[in-house]
């Protein structure tokens, strides 16, 4: 019994660090996804496109705003904030996982510091 209890003492956190990185890789891809988006906006428009997707709460702006929408609706947001320099997207899963990127600079936003 001791042995199975020093076991899940050890795979428990690793399994839970496993999770929290497969959550954020799926958030990463669907933010690179989203960038060839915006970088088609920035061509036609000069500027990158800002708004949200929350269909929970009837907010599905970024589709008008660069034509980009999840593939699944699994309850993940993405606020995007934008200038013609550089835009923001904050993501959130329905998991909890949240992902924050400064793009195109990629560099991770003040709250994954």
């Amino acid at each position: 019994m001791a042995i199975v209890a020093v076991v899940a003492a050890v795979a428990v956190p690793w399994y839970r660090d496993y999770v929290a990185t497969a959550r954020e890789g799926a958030l990463g891809k669907r933010i690179a996804t989203m960038a060839i988006f915006q970088e088609e906006t920035r061509l036609r428009t000069g500027s990158y496109g800002a708004g949200s997707w929350d269909p929970a709460a009837g907010e599905e702006s970024l589709a008008a705003a660069i034509g980009w929408q999840p593939a699944t609706d699994d309850g993940t947001t993405f606020i995007v904030t934008a200038d013609a320099d550089a835009w923001t997207v904050t993501a959130a899963d329905a998991g909890g996982a949240t992902l924050c990127r400064v793009l195109p600079a990629n560099d991770p936003c003040a709250q994954n510091e």
